[in-house]
């Protein structure tokens, strides 16, 4: 094993497997629906997740698509739109190929966008992944139960 990146970056899974999550990011930012991707691991699980600040324009448009009322708030609550945007997530991250584990098996969708304002992004507009895991931990934890 040799490490070419961040030390922090690559997180390893239940089964033994490394998932660089800097590299799963870089492939969902080709989903149109995503606008600021960030992967989540536990080692103590089999799969990472995603956490994604979506595209406003295109999530309204698949919320119209699939007959869901609402604002952006709504949008990212609703199962139907989460359903969707997984489907697409998976097949970028075909397209992109990555191994099945690399691949987020669940997303959660974020309403708030993240910035340098609200420190979840550093200036250099790369994503604080402590400050962010954090904020959304009881997200996290519903998606991993």
């Amino acid at each position: 094993l040799q490490i070419i990146d961040r030390k922090k970056d690559l997180v390893k899974l239940q089964q033994g497997e490394y998932v660089a999550l800097s590299k799963v990011e870089n492939v969902l930012k080709n989903s149109k629906y995503t606008q600021i991707p960030l992967v989540f691991a536990d080692s103590t699980k089999s799969y990472c997740i995603a956490l994604i600040c979506p595209q406003p324009a295109n999530l309204a448009t698949l919320a119209k698509d699939l007959d869901v009322e609402g604002d952006l708030k709504a949008w990212c609550a609703n199962e139907k739109v989460q359903a969707a945007v997984l489907a697409d997530v998976k097949a970028v991250c075909k397209a992109g190929k990555l191994a099945g584990f690399e691949t987020p098996n669940k997303v959660v969708l974020i309403d708030d966008e993240w910035s340098v304002e609200n420190d979840m992004l550093t200036t250099t507009l790369k994503v604080k992944r402590k400050p962010i895991a954090d904020k959304h931990k009881a997200q996290i934890d519903a998606v991993y139960k």
